[in-house]
Protein backbone atom coordinates (compact mmCIF):
# COMPACT_ATOMS: atom_id res chain seq x y z
CA UNK A 1 0.00 0.00 0.00
CA UNK A 2 1.43 3.44 -0.91
CA UNK A 3 2.22 5.77 1.94
CA UNK A 4 0.43 9.08 2.45
CA UNK A 5 3.56 10.88 1.28
CA UNK A 6 3.73 8.80 -1.93
CA UNK A 7 0.04 9.39 -2.64
CA UNK A 8 0.46 13.13 -2.06
CA UNK A 9 3.50 13.18 -4.36
CA UNK A 10 1.56 11.40 -7.13
CA UNK A 11 -1.35 13.84 -6.75
CA UNK A 12 0.97 16.85 -7.01
CA UNK A 13 2.71 15.36 -10.06
CA UNK A 14 -0.66 14.57 -11.68
CA UNK A 15 -1.66 18.20 -11.23
CA UNK A 16 1.68 19.34 -12.61
CA UNK A 17 1.14 17.23 -15.76
CA UNK A 18 -2.23 18.69 -16.68
CA UNK A 19 -1.21 22.21 -15.69
CA UNK A 20 1.92 21.98 -17.86
CA UNK A 21 -0.19 20.60 -20.70
CA UNK A 22 -2.82 23.33 -20.47
CA UNK A 23 -0.17 26.04 -20.10
CA UNK A 24 1.59 24.64 -23.16
CA UNK A 25 -1.62 24.82 -25.19
CA UNK A 26 -2.22 28.40 -24.01
CA UNK A 27 1.31 29.44 -25.04
CA UNK A 28 0.80 27.88 -28.47
CA UNK A 29 -2.47 29.83 -28.70
CA UNK A 30 -0.49 33.02 -27.98
CA UNK A 31 2.03 32.21 -30.73
CA UNK A 32 -0.83 31.31 -33.09
CA UNK A 33 -2.54 34.64 -32.48
CA UNK A 34 0.59 36.74 -32.81
CA UNK A 35 1.64 34.90 -35.99
CA UNK A 36 -1.75 35.66 -37.54
CA UNK A 37 -1.78 39.31 -36.45
CA UNK A 38 1.88 40.09 -37.25
CA UNK A 39 1.80 38.26 -40.57
CA UNK A 40 -1.42 40.00 -41.62
CA UNK A 41 -0.33 43.51 -40.61
CA UNK A 42 3.12 42.87 -42.11
CA UNK A 43 1.49 41.99 -45.45
CA UNK A 44 2.91 38.46 -45.46
CA UNK A 45 -0.53 37.02 -46.21
CA UNK A 46 -4.23 37.74 -46.22
CA UNK A 47 -5.81 36.02 -43.23
CA UNK A 48 -8.50 33.51 -44.14
CA UNK A 49 -11.81 33.52 -42.31
CA UNK A 50 -10.87 30.44 -40.28
CA UNK A 51 -7.69 32.18 -39.10
CA UNK A 52 -9.56 35.28 -37.97
CA UNK A 53 -12.29 33.28 -36.23
CA UNK A 54 -9.87 30.93 -34.49
CA UNK A 55 -7.80 33.86 -33.27
CA UNK A 56 -10.88 35.62 -31.89
CA UNK A 57 -11.88 32.47 -30.00
CA UNK A 58 -8.40 31.91 -28.61
CA UNK A 59 -7.89 35.53 -27.62
CA UNK A 60 -10.83 35.31 -25.21
CA UNK A 61 -9.40 32.44 -23.21
CA UNK A 62 -5.60 32.26 -23.50
CA UNK A 63 -4.56 35.11 -21.17
CA UNK A 64 -7.34 34.58 -18.61
CA UNK A 65 -6.33 30.91 -18.53
CA UNK A 66 -2.61 31.67 -18.13
CA UNK A 67 -3.31 34.15 -15.33
CA UNK A 68 -5.65 31.72 -13.59
CA UNK A 69 -3.06 28.94 -13.71
CA UNK A 70 -0.39 31.29 -12.33
CA UNK A 71 -2.73 32.25 -9.49
CA UNK A 72 -3.23 28.60 -8.59
CA UNK A 73 0.46 28.39 -7.68
CA UNK A 74 0.35 31.36 -5.29
CA UNK A 75 -0.86 29.72 -2.03
CA UNK A 76 2.01 27.24 -2.02
CA UNK A 77 4.56 29.94 -2.92
CA UNK A 78 3.28 32.37 -0.28
CA UNK A 79 3.56 29.64 2.35
CA UNK A 80 7.35 29.55 1.82
CA UNK A 81 7.70 33.07 3.21
CA UNK A 82 8.37 36.41 1.56
CA UNK A 83 12.17 36.03 1.70
CA UNK A 84 11.89 33.22 -0.86
CA UNK A 85 8.72 34.41 -2.60
CA UNK A 86 9.72 37.94 -3.61
CA UNK A 87 13.30 37.27 -4.80
CA UNK A 88 12.00 34.33 -6.82
CA UNK A 89 9.38 36.46 -8.57
CA UNK A 90 11.91 39.20 -9.27
CA UNK A 91 14.29 36.69 -10.81
CA UNK A 92 11.66 34.86 -12.87
CA UNK A 93 9.56 37.85 -13.96
CA UNK A 94 11.15 41.28 -13.52
CA UNK A 95 14.60 40.18 -14.73
CA UNK A 96 13.50 38.52 -18.01
CA UNK A 97 11.09 41.41 -18.60
CA UNK A 98 13.95 43.92 -18.40
CA UNK A 99 16.30 41.78 -20.51
CA UNK A 100 13.83 41.09 -23.30
CA UNK A 101 12.38 44.58 -23.38
CA UNK A 102 15.94 45.75 -24.04
CA UNK A 103 16.28 43.17 -26.82
CA UNK A 104 12.94 44.22 -28.29
CA UNK A 105 14.12 47.82 -28.42
CA UNK A 106 17.31 46.69 -30.16
CA UNK A 107 15.26 44.82 -32.78
CA UNK A 108 13.21 47.96 -33.40
CA UNK A 109 16.34 50.07 -33.60
CA UNK A 110 18.02 47.75 -36.12
CA UNK A 111 14.94 47.54 -38.31
CA UNK A 112 13.70 51.11 -38.13
CA UNK A 113 16.83 53.05 -37.12
CA UNK A 114 14.60 54.47 -34.41
CA UNK A 115 15.79 56.91 -31.79
CA UNK A 116 15.24 56.07 -28.15
CA UNK A 117 12.69 58.87 -28.05
CA UNK A 118 10.70 57.05 -30.75
CA UNK A 119 10.55 53.81 -28.79
CA UNK A 120 7.83 53.45 -26.13
CA UNK A 121 9.68 53.94 -22.86
CA UNK A 122 6.64 54.11 -20.57
CA UNK A 123 7.25 50.49 -19.74
CA UNK A 124 5.48 50.11 -16.40
CA UNK A 125 2.17 51.56 -17.55
CA UNK A 126 2.02 52.17 -21.30
CA UNK A 127 -1.05 53.85 -22.74
CA UNK A 128 -1.36 50.95 -25.16
CA UNK A 129 -0.51 47.57 -23.55
CA UNK A 130 0.52 46.23 -26.95
CA UNK A 131 3.36 48.76 -27.20
CA UNK A 132 5.55 46.10 -25.64
CA UNK A 133 5.06 42.36 -26.22
CA UNK A 134 5.88 41.43 -22.62
CA UNK A 135 3.07 43.12 -20.73
CA UNK A 136 2.01 39.69 -19.42
CA UNK A 137 5.19 39.43 -17.32
CA UNK A 138 4.78 42.97 -16.06
CA UNK A 139 1.19 42.38 -14.95
CA UNK A 140 2.03 39.04 -13.40
CA UNK A 141 4.87 40.55 -11.38
CA UNK A 142 2.56 43.19 -9.90
CA UNK A 143 -0.11 40.60 -9.11
CA UNK A 144 2.45 38.65 -7.11
CA UNK A 145 3.42 41.83 -5.25
CA UNK A 146 -0.25 42.44 -4.42
CA UNK A 147 -0.56 38.83 -3.23
CA UNK A 148 2.39 39.31 -0.91
CA UNK A 149 0.94 42.58 0.42
CA UNK A 150 -2.34 40.78 1.13
CA UNK A 151 -0.42 38.07 2.99
CA UNK A 152 1.41 40.70 5.05
CA UNK A 153 -1.93 42.26 5.97
CA UNK A 154 -3.12 38.77 6.97
CA UNK A 155 -6.10 38.99 4.67
CA UNK A 156 -7.45 36.02 2.70
CA UNK A 157 -6.20 35.78 -0.89
CA UNK A 158 -9.72 36.09 -2.26
CA UNK A 159 -9.41 39.76 -1.27
CA UNK A 160 -7.36 40.20 -4.44
CA UNK A 161 -10.25 38.92 -6.56
CA UNK A 162 -12.58 41.39 -4.85
CA UNK A 163 -10.15 44.21 -5.60
CA UNK A 164 -9.94 43.12 -9.24
CA UNK A 165 -13.72 42.95 -9.57
CA UNK A 166 -14.15 46.34 -7.85
CA UNK A 167 -11.56 47.96 -10.12
CA UNK A 168 -13.19 46.40 -13.18
CA UNK A 169 -16.62 47.61 -12.05
CA UNK A 170 -15.27 51.14 -11.58
CA UNK A 171 -13.85 51.08 -15.12
CA UNK A 172 -17.15 49.82 -16.50
CA UNK A 173 -19.03 52.68 -14.83
CA UNK A 174 -16.34 55.21 -15.78
CA UNK A 175 -16.36 54.13 -19.43
CA UNK A 176 -12.69 53.12 -19.63
CA UNK A 177 -11.59 52.67 -23.22
CA UNK A 178 -11.75 49.14 -24.63
CA UNK A 179 -8.28 47.58 -24.83
CA UNK A 180 -6.67 50.02 -22.41
CA UNK A 181 -3.90 49.05 -20.00
CA UNK A 182 -6.06 49.65 -16.92
CA UNK A 183 -8.94 47.57 -18.25
CA UNK A 184 -6.66 44.65 -19.02
CA UNK A 185 -4.82 44.91 -15.70
CA UNK A 186 -7.97 44.82 -13.56
CA UNK A 187 -9.67 42.09 -15.56
CA UNK A 188 -6.71 39.71 -15.53
CA UNK A 189 -6.03 40.47 -11.86
CA UNK A 190 -9.47 39.03 -11.14
CA UNK A 191 -8.64 35.78 -12.95
CA UNK A 192 -5.27 35.57 -11.16
CA UNK A 193 -6.75 35.78 -7.68
CA UNK A 194 -9.70 33.56 -8.54
CA UNK A 195 -7.01 31.02 -9.38
CA UNK A 196 -5.66 31.28 -5.83
CA UNK A 197 -9.15 30.63 -4.50
CA UNK A 198 -9.73 27.70 -6.85
CA UNK A 199 -6.52 25.99 -5.76
CA UNK A 200 -7.73 25.99 -2.15
CA UNK A 201 -10.99 24.28 -3.15
CA UNK A 202 -9.86 22.34 -6.19
CA UNK A 203 -11.22 18.90 -5.34
CA UNK A 204 -14.71 20.22 -4.64
CA UNK A 205 -14.69 22.29 -7.84
CA UNK A 206 -13.65 19.27 -9.89
CA UNK A 207 -16.41 17.09 -8.44
CA UNK A 208 -19.01 19.81 -9.03
CA UNK A 209 -17.95 20.57 -12.62
CA UNK A 210 -17.99 16.89 -13.61
CA UNK A 211 -21.73 16.65 -13.01
CA UNK A 212 -23.26 16.47 -16.52
CA UNK A 213 -25.86 19.27 -16.02
CA UNK A 214 -23.17 21.56 -14.62
CA UNK A 215 -20.72 20.79 -17.44
CA UNK A 216 -23.42 21.41 -20.08
CA UNK A 217 -24.40 24.71 -18.44
CA UNK A 218 -20.76 25.84 -18.34
CA UNK A 219 -20.31 24.95 -22.02
CA UNK A 220 -23.33 27.11 -22.94
CA UNK A 221 -22.08 29.96 -20.73
CA UNK A 222 -18.77 29.88 -22.60
CA UNK A 223 -20.28 29.64 -26.09
CA UNK A 224 -22.64 32.61 -25.70
CA UNK A 225 -20.03 35.39 -25.19
CA UNK A 226 -17.70 33.66 -27.65
CA UNK A 227 -20.38 33.88 -30.32
CA UNK A 228 -21.06 37.53 -29.44
CA UNK A 229 -17.36 38.37 -29.81
CA UNK A 230 -16.74 36.41 -33.00
CA UNK A 231 -19.83 37.90 -34.64
CA UNK A 232 -18.82 41.41 -33.59
CA UNK A 233 -21.99 41.91 -31.54
CA UNK A 234 -20.27 42.87 -28.27
CA UNK A 235 -16.78 43.89 -27.02
CA UNK A 236 -16.40 40.85 -24.79
CA UNK A 237 -12.61 40.84 -24.32
CA UNK A 238 -11.41 42.00 -20.88
CA UNK A 239 -14.93 43.22 -19.97
CA UNK A 240 -16.38 42.60 -16.51
CA UNK A 241 -19.93 42.01 -17.78
CA UNK A 242 -18.72 39.02 -19.81
CA UNK A 243 -16.24 37.56 -17.34
CA UNK A 244 -18.50 34.55 -16.85
CA UNK A 245 -17.66 33.28 -20.34
CA UNK A 246 -13.91 32.68 -19.89
CA UNK A 247 -14.54 31.56 -16.29
CA UNK A 248 -16.94 28.88 -17.55
CA UNK A 249 -14.26 27.64 -19.95
CA UNK A 250 -11.64 27.64 -17.17
CA UNK A 251 -14.01 25.68 -14.92
CA UNK A 252 -14.37 23.03 -17.64
CA UNK A 253 -10.58 22.85 -17.88
CA UNK A 254 -10.30 22.34 -14.12
CA UNK A 255 -12.97 19.67 -14.17
CA UNK A 256 -11.70 17.53 -17.02
CA UNK A 257 -8.03 18.30 -17.74
CA UNK A 258 -6.93 16.25 -14.75
CA UNK A 259 -8.15 13.13 -16.59
CA UNK A 260 -5.17 13.56 -18.91
CA UNK A 261 -2.18 11.36 -18.23
CA UNK A 262 1.30 11.81 -19.57
CA UNK A 263 2.08 10.02 -22.83
CA UNK A 264 4.30 10.43 -25.86
CA UNK A 265 1.49 12.50 -27.41
CA UNK A 266 1.24 14.94 -24.51
CA UNK A 267 4.93 15.30 -23.61
CA UNK A 268 5.72 17.92 -26.29
CA UNK A 269 2.91 20.09 -24.92
CA UNK A 270 4.05 19.46 -21.36
CA UNK A 271 7.53 20.56 -22.41
CA UNK A 272 6.20 23.84 -23.83
CA UNK A 273 4.23 24.44 -20.65
CA UNK A 274 7.16 23.63 -18.38
CA UNK A 275 9.45 26.04 -20.23
CA UNK A 276 6.74 28.53 -21.16
CA UNK A 277 8.91 31.54 -20.31
CA UNK A 278 11.33 30.72 -23.13
CA UNK A 279 8.53 30.56 -25.68
CA UNK A 280 6.74 33.63 -24.39
CA UNK A 281 9.67 36.04 -24.33
CA UNK A 282 11.29 34.80 -27.56
CA UNK A 283 8.44 34.33 -30.00
CA UNK A 284 7.45 37.96 -30.58
CA UNK A 285 10.86 39.33 -31.67
CA UNK A 286 11.39 36.12 -33.66
CA UNK A 287 8.16 36.69 -35.59
CA UNK A 288 9.04 40.33 -36.21
CA UNK A 289 12.51 39.35 -37.39
CA UNK A 290 11.00 36.80 -39.75
CA UNK A 291 8.66 39.20 -41.54
CA UNK A 292 11.25 42.00 -41.66
CA UNK A 293 14.33 40.10 -42.75
CA UNK A 294 13.35 36.67 -44.07
CA UNK A 295 9.74 36.24 -45.13
CA UNK A 296 9.66 38.91 -47.85
CA UNK A 297 12.40 37.07 -49.77
CA UNK A 298 10.13 34.25 -50.94
CA UNK A 299 6.50 33.27 -51.60
CA UNK A 300 4.99 36.77 -51.43
CA UNK A 301 1.46 36.92 -50.01
CA UNK A 302 1.32 33.21 -49.19
CA UNK A 303 -0.41 31.46 -46.30
CA UNK A 304 2.69 29.31 -45.91
CA UNK A 305 4.25 32.18 -43.95
CA UNK A 306 1.67 31.67 -41.19
CA UNK A 307 2.75 28.10 -40.56
CA UNK A 308 6.45 28.92 -40.89
CA UNK A 309 6.06 31.66 -38.28
CA UNK A 310 4.40 29.27 -35.85
CA UNK A 311 7.21 26.77 -36.44
CA UNK A 312 9.82 29.50 -35.82
CA UNK A 313 8.07 30.52 -32.60
CA UNK A 314 8.17 26.94 -31.34
CA UNK A 315 11.37 25.41 -32.72
CA UNK A 316 13.91 28.12 -31.86
CA UNK A 317 12.83 28.43 -28.18
CA UNK A 318 12.89 24.62 -27.92
CA UNK A 319 16.47 24.55 -29.19
CA UNK A 320 17.31 27.34 -26.74
CA UNK A 321 16.06 25.27 -23.80
CA UNK A 322 18.53 22.51 -24.68
CA UNK A 323 21.34 24.99 -25.36
CA UNK A 324 20.74 26.47 -21.90
CA UNK A 325 21.29 23.01 -20.42
CA UNK A 326 24.66 22.72 -22.16
CA UNK A 327 25.65 26.36 -21.67
CA UNK A 328 24.24 27.53 -18.30
CA UNK A 329 24.95 31.26 -18.85
CA UNK A 330 22.21 31.22 -21.53
CA UNK A 331 19.77 30.97 -18.60
CA UNK A 332 20.79 34.50 -17.62
CA UNK A 333 18.62 35.71 -20.49
CA UNK A 334 15.52 34.12 -19.03
CA UNK A 335 15.24 33.61 -15.30
CA UNK A 336 18.64 33.30 -13.72
CA UNK A 337 20.51 36.41 -12.66
CA UNK A 338 24.25 36.28 -13.40
CA UNK A 339 25.03 37.69 -9.94
CA UNK A 340 25.18 36.72 -7.18
CA UNK A 341 26.17 33.24 -8.27
CA UNK A 342 24.91 30.36 -6.10
CA UNK A 343 27.51 29.18 -3.64
CA UNK A 344 29.01 25.75 -4.13
CA UNK A 345 28.20 23.00 -1.65
CA UNK A 346 30.62 23.04 1.26
CA UNK A 347 31.40 26.73 1.08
Amino acid sequence: MPTVQETSSKTVRSRAIWMDLVRGLAIIAVIWGHAEAIGRTGAMFQSSEWMLVSNKILVLIRMPLLMFLSGMLVPRSIAKGWKKFLPGKFTKLAWPYAVWIAMFFVVLWIHEAALLSDIPMNILRPENPNQTPLWYLRNLFFYYLIAQAIAWLRLPLWTGAVLGLAYSAYQLIDGTAIGSTDLRFANLMTYFFLGTVAMQHLERIIRFVRKPPVALTLLILWLIPTFLYVSGSAPVRYRLEYIWGPLAFIALVLGFASFITSSRWTRPLEFVGRYSLYYYVMHYPLLLGYIWWVGWRFAPDSIIHFFIMIAVGLIIPTITVYVARWIPPVKWLFFELPWPRPSRPGR
